[in-house]
């Protein structure tokens, strides 16, 4: 049985079992024991889940996230350090462990410390990927180490390559913008010799975990399990068997569609009363739809989880899942589908804060571990991030993006977008395991067609739409289920 497979058959036993067997086999792990100064806390509903995935799998990285960045001219290393040891002691998030106390995860929060920058070995340029590759890829021991490490490479003279990894228990993306502002300006003090200028932090992570736990729920719970009730599994034709055990291996393919092919769009979702978020996720389940040949699936959308001000500057895992149910029964009209969204959108908005692991609990879905749970796809538009994460200058030093390509999804497939002057840029990430590189492009290529002929002629019904895909899948392609 492969590390996956044990795993995932972990996982299932835990689930099944009755509250006092789970209660003692999580005794039964043992515990570390207390840190001298460290003050303890519950995990959040979203930590508490990531917690028991890395507990019974300890050499998962599918929730390491990784952001590199490429610096050009004179790097002042100590400052750098000493930038990052700053920002460590203001987030207490970024200083815990994660332990078992009894039959429960706590976070211990410890004292402020150094934090090292460590040197990623090269033995030249063309060696820079295989060794970020690794250092993004080494797993997090939670128990006894930071969710937080920072490595340095330095392929030749005034030319460094910056790696933070965090694990997804302390962060989401909100939080990576937060990181880079303030590494960017305690980088630029450390240099200039002052005091950076950062914001007091109004609370701390861990204090937000005590009140999202004693948050009552049972409204939101009440639609979710009404609107959620008896949805199907996705299930997109595939190249491959399905594994009986889900793993997480991915692939990724490039989306970019021109101002003037996204442009008639975006005009159509104003006239409708839509946001762009609205219709590109019509267009995504049109795909969908087109694909599964099914009118009815779950896709699951990022939330941030922010609705108070005072959590806007901590950096800490507030993101939440929210699933967003498709209708497309009845062959309506691309007109037709995006009002079904947004009515779908904003009232989902209004219990949003529902933590995702609730809605599972409540909803009691069938266990398959083949599959990642209720949503098989997932979709998101972001919003441009701030200079401070696509900026191209750290105080001296001219900085640019460096990507290490993944090789993890937590979805069957799942779309990330954005939009800029270049127009509409984006990404599908998809399961290795069940499609291959061609399938995915097809699916990139259906979705900006469907962009482009739903923006000509908005009133086209979803029949019409069919022919998006050619080649191998066209058949499959040719109709909706149930429509």
């Amino acid at each position: 049985m492969t590390t996956a497979e044990r795993r995932a058959a972990l996982i299932e036993k835990l689930a099944g079992l009755p509250p006092e067997r789970r209660a003692a086999l999580l005794r039964s792990l043992g515990g570390a024991p207390r840190d001298p100064g460290g003050e303890e806390w519950p995990l959040s509903p979203g930590q508490e889940r990531l917690w028991f995935l890395s507990r019974f799998d300890p050499g998962d990285t599918s929730y390491n996230t990784p952001w590199c960045m490429r610096l050009r001219g004179p790097l002042d290393v100590d400052a750098l350090t000493a930038a990052f040891t700053r920002i460590v002691a203001r987030h207490e998030v970024l200083r815990t462990r994660f332990r078992l106390r009894g039959d429960a995860p706590v976070q211990v929060v410890l004292p402020p410390g150094p934090v090292p920058l460590e040197r990623i070995a090269l033995s030249g340029e063309a060696d820079l990927d295989r060794a970020l590759k690794e250092f993004v890829e080494r797993p997090f021991d939670l128990e006894n180490e930071p969710p937080l490490r920072t490595g340095l490479a330095e392929p030749g003279r005034d030319d460094a390559v910056v790696c933070i990894v965090l694990h997804h228990i302390v962060m989401d993306g909100w939080s990576l913008d937060v990181l880079m502002r303030e590494l960017t300006e305690c980088y630029a003090a450390g240099r200039e010799g002052r005091e950076p200028e950062l914001p007091e932090l109004p609370t701390q992570y861990p204090r937000f975990a005590v009140q999202e736990r004693q948050r009552d729920h049972t409204e939101g719970l009440e639609y979710w399990t009404r609107r959620l009730a008896g949805a199907p599994a996705l299930d997109l034709p595939a190249d491959h068997p399905r594994p009986p055990r889900w793993s997480g291996r991915g692939g990724r393919e490039h989306l970019l569609l021109p101002p003037e092919e996204i442009t008639p769009l975006e005009k159509v979702a104003r006239k409708r009363r839509c946001t762009s978020f609205m219709a590109l996720a019509a267009a995504y389940q049109a795909t969908l739809a087109l694909a599964s040949g099914q009118s009815d699936f779950c896709v699951g959308v990022p939330v941030a989880g922010r609705s108070r001000s005072e959590l806007a500057p901590l950096i800490g895992y507030f993101g939440n899942t929210m699933v967003l149910r498709a209708d497309l029964s009845g062959d309506p009209s691309f007109h037709e589908l995006l009002d079904r969204v947004r009515e779908t959108t904003l009232a989902g908005m209004r219990h949003a804060e529902v933590p995702f692991e609730h809605v599972l609990a409540a909803l009691r879905v069938p266990r398959d571990i083949s599959r990642p749970p209720l949503c098989q796809a997932m979709f998101n538009l972001h919003n441009l991030p701030k200079d401070d994460l696509l900026g191209t200058r750290m105080a001296d030093l001219g900085r640019e993006v460096y990507t290490v390509p993944p090789s993890h999804t937590k979805s069957e497939v799942s779309m990330d977008l954005w939009r800029g002057p270049e127009g509409l840029g984006g990404v599908l990430d998809y399961s290795s395991d069940l499609f291959a590189p061609a399938t995915a492009r097809r699916l990139v290529g259906g979705f900006a067609e469907i962009v482009r002929r739903a923006g000509a002629d908005p009133d086209i019904p979803l029949s019409a739409l069919s022919g998006v895909f050619s080649g191998a899948f066209s058949s499959v392609f040719s109709e909706v289920k149930g429509a």
